[in-house]
């Protein structure tokens, strides 16, 4: 019986406590949160033995197998460095820490320490993703040559947490702000398809006047070692979807992440012509069939929309209890993270964009200020092009 603990008690803890509670070989030994109300609350609504707001104490003295960092992003380096050097295998939600140097001293700890590190990319594993997955691992598809991946929320909706006043949101200590939280999202698609980066360039926007965000909109394009990639994060905009499109040289298939929809369009037998028919045929088909999944999936119990998160889960612990490899590898990790990395560097140019506004464009009601730069995926400085996006 492999021994868990979970450190953080928010929202996504409970997914996490959640999907523990259903793996058989599983124990949740204790939960720990500052907020003593918080920690009791998750230990009891999941029937776990203790609970603490002391996360030192609770790994000396429980000596968990696993431990679960789901707290805010500023906190996950030490307190993921805690816990592997109290030997646990690791679990910690994206993004993992807040700069390479941080990730690169903890797989040197996990290493050090011969224990699994995992960084939570969740949607990797959601079933439409796996079942492309699988159609390429088939050699269906043939090689993968483009991805696009693209999120599109509200960010300055009435109630987010990333514009409350009260309460600056973690995600300002990110590069790009909120739209750093999502980063990550984002990039794992591109190795897991691709493989490593080797540049990129990128669109910072803020497209909402008087907003409190420094950015709600970023667009990148990667160059990576066997194709390319279009990365968008659509921060002031609704419906909200997320979806991946995978291009091969014989098919596209794109995966609906919010919803339950995978549709495929391939060539058809028969005269040419009707190929886009009887492909608009079988969209009408996922559509149909990936909105009622989605309803039933909001109504029934389980993972709902996590189920992605539930399925890394069930693979790490797998691996932890056989020996056998982590389904997300450090190498993994990295490249993700270095990717992130990249996109976030045309973010960190915002004061140097605004300052280079004129007069004239301010005179003019300029409120939508984009930083465009481009970044090589060699860790030696780098040229960089910056511009000016009139409104």
């Amino acid at each position: 019986m492999i021994k868990a603990a979970i450190i953080g008690a928010g929202t996504i803890a409970r997914q996490h406590l959640g999907c523990l509670k259903s793996l058989k070989n599983v124990r949740i030994a204790a939960v720990c949160d500052l907020s003593p109300a918080a920690a009791e609350s998750a230990a009891e609504r999941f029937d776990v033995p203790e609970w603490f707001t002391d996360h030192n104490q609770m790994l000396q003295q429980i000596r968990p197998d696993v431990a679960h960092v789901t707290t805010p992003v500023t906190t996950h380096y030490a307190l993921a460095a805690d816990a592997l050097d109290y030997g646990c295998h690791t679990i910690v939600e994206k993004p993992i820490t807040t700069s390479l140097e941080q990730l690169g001293q903890l797989c040197e700890r996990a290493h050090r320490a011969n224990r699994v590190l995992v960084e939570d990319h969740n949607y990797l594993f959601n079933r439409t993703i796996q079942k492309i997955v699988q159609l390429l691992a088939s050699g269906q598809m043939g090689p993968v040559v483009h991805v696009e991946a693209a999120i599109c929320l509200d960010l300055t909706a009435p109630g987010s947490p990333f514009t409350d006043p009260n309460l600056a949101h973690p995600s300002v200590a990110l590069a790009g702000g909120a739209v750093g939280d999502f980063l990550t999202h984002l990039c794992y698609f591109v190795p897991a398809f691709l493989g490593p980066h080797r540049r990129v360039r990128t669109v910072w926007t803020n497209h909402h006047a008087g907003s409190s965000l420094p950015y709600d909109h970023m667009d990148a394009l990667v160059e990576t070692e066997r194709g390319t990639a279009a990365l968008s994060f659509h921060g002031h905009v609704q419906p909200e979807a997320f979806w991946v499109r995978v291009t091969t040289d014989r098919m596209r298939a794109e995966a609906h992440l919010f919803e339950p929809r995978l549709t495929v369009e391939r060539l058809h037998s028969g005269p040419r012509p009707l190929t886009p028919l009887l492909n608009g045929f079988d969209i009408a088909r996922s559509a149909a069939g990936g909105a009622v999944a989605g309803l039933w999936r909001k109504l029934s119990p389980g993972p709902g929309s996590y189920e992605g998160l539930w399925e890394l889960l069930r693979r790490t612990y797998a691996a932890i209890d056989t020996g056998g490899n982590a389904p997300v590898s450090i190498e993994q990790i990295r490249e993700v993270n270095r990717l992130v990395h990249d996109l976030a560097r045309g973010a960190g140019d915002l004061s140097d964009a605004s300052s280079d506004t004129t007069d004239e464009h301010l005179h003019r009601g300029l409120h939508r200020t984009a930083t465009v730069k481009t970044a090589t995926a060699a860790a030696a400085p780098h040229s960089a092009v910056r511009g000016q996006v009139g409104a």
